[in-house]
């Protein structure tokens, strides 16, 4: 990470050079690189899903346990706030405001989304890795005393997955 750093200081030194370069092949090397990271986002993988069938979806913990719709309604939400994001910075006359749009998506997200899916599917769709991983260790173990009918587990019974996922929704690390 550091020596990625380092180039870019470096780079100031060599703009005569890079001058020298023609404009298409900073365009074409800047494209490959954003193409290239697209696999990597988040972000795309949920609008491909729009695009695949149920039963194609890669096997991760939220499309185990969400319903389809609740990821897409998700993913509906994530465009209108690109959207609106991509709508300020382009318009010249507005554009003082884009800080303040780009600040709005904290509280949309802590506010606004939470009317529409529960706490426990958020925490799937954009949680922390520790923190899902602590939410499906607690399903198993959840799943596995209702099924084989542990009676020494019973801190677990008589809850559903809500109520558990609710009291410990921010587990410290």
């Amino acid at each position: 990470m550091f020596f990625s750093h380092l180039l870019v200081g470096l780079s100031l030194l060599f703009l005569q050079v890079l001058q020298l370069l023609p404009m298409p092949v900073l365009y074409g090397v800047f494209l490959f690189m954003g193409l290239s990271a697209l696999p990597a986002m988040q972000f795309w993988n949920w609008f491909l899903l729009f695009l695949q069938q149920p039963s194609r979806y890669p096997d991760t913990v939220f499309t185990q346990y969400m319903d389809k719709a609740c990821i897409h309604m998700y993913t509906v939400w994530q465009i209108v706030f690109f959207g609106l994001v991509f709508f300020v910075q382009n318009m010249s006359a507005i554009l003082i405001v884009f800080l303040f749009m780009t600040l709005l998506c904290i509280p949309a997200r802590l506010y606004f989304l939470p009317r529409f899916l529960e706490g426990w599917e958020l925490l799937l769709l954009d949680g922390d890795d520790l923190d899902i991983q602590a939410w499906e260790n607690k399903k198993r173990t959840a799943m596995h005393s209702i099924r084989f009918n542990d009676v020494e587990d019973s801190t677990v019974r008589g809850k559903d997955m809500e109520e558990i996922s609710d009291e410990d929704e921010v587990i410290d690390a």
